[in-house]
């Protein structure tokens, strides 16, 4: 059975990252206009979760997802996939790995922006690798792809406030895929739903 997750913050809710309604406003920072307008308080409150995200660790529901090789599309950008071991991964909104000039496109650590936020041989503002509030998805079509082939879709810990749940929930439904959701305790549903699957097919 061909199987994606889907993921959203809910899924690293057990590893210590308050999802986006649990930090009221945090939506109103986290827009290209924002970022425009004022890049030095952008980036404070950037750092702020880089700062949360840094120190947590892999759930069991990263853990699971990673043991049975799922392809992952996730909204998040806390890398947690990544460091559980998902080999095959959509981070749809980007990550807290770098910033980047959008003039010479040289790349930093994102640990840069504590101190500064311009390229130190053009002066441009950094650019955050995440997609912000009124950008194009540019890994939208990757994630679309993925799933057209699925039987069987994982959507975890997403409200579905976002468009892209939909568009990537519709897309999978329209392909004949089943939708499962898990948002409630993923860390302990989702390892048991893998292991009950992949037992099954064991044993068909």
């Amino acid at each position: 059975m061909k199987i994606i997750a889907f993921t959203g913050a809910g899924i690293s809710k057990a590893s210590g990252i308050p999802t986006f309604e649990e930090m009221p406003g945090i939506r109103d920072y986290l827009t290209r206009n924002y970022f425009q307008e004022e890049p030095q308080e952008f980036y404070q409150k950037l750092w702020q979760m880089y700062e949360r995200i840094s120190q947590a660790e892999p759930n069991p529901a990263h853990l699971a997802l990673a043991r049975y090789q799922i392809p992952v599309i996730t909204m998040n950008i806390d890398g947690l996939h990544r460091k559980a071991g998902t080999k095959e991964l959509v981070e749809i909104h980007g990550n807290l790995d770098y910033v980047f000039c959008p003039v010479c496109q040289r790349q930093y650590p994102f640990t840069v922006v504590k101190d500064n936020h311009f390229c130190s041989d053009c002066r441009e503002v950094l650019q955050p690798n995440v997609v912000l509030y009124g950008d194009w998805l540019a890994q939208l079509p990757q994630a679309l792809d993925l799933v057209a082939d699925a039987e069987l879709l994982l959507v975890i810990g997403t409200s579905f406030y976002t468009s892209t749940a939909r568009y990537v929930t519709e897309r999978a439904r329209l392909a004949g895929a089943r939708v499962e959701v898990i948002n409630a305790e993923a860390e302990k549903v989702l390892p048991e739903l893998l292991d009950r699957l992949f037992n099954a097919e064991r044993h068909a």
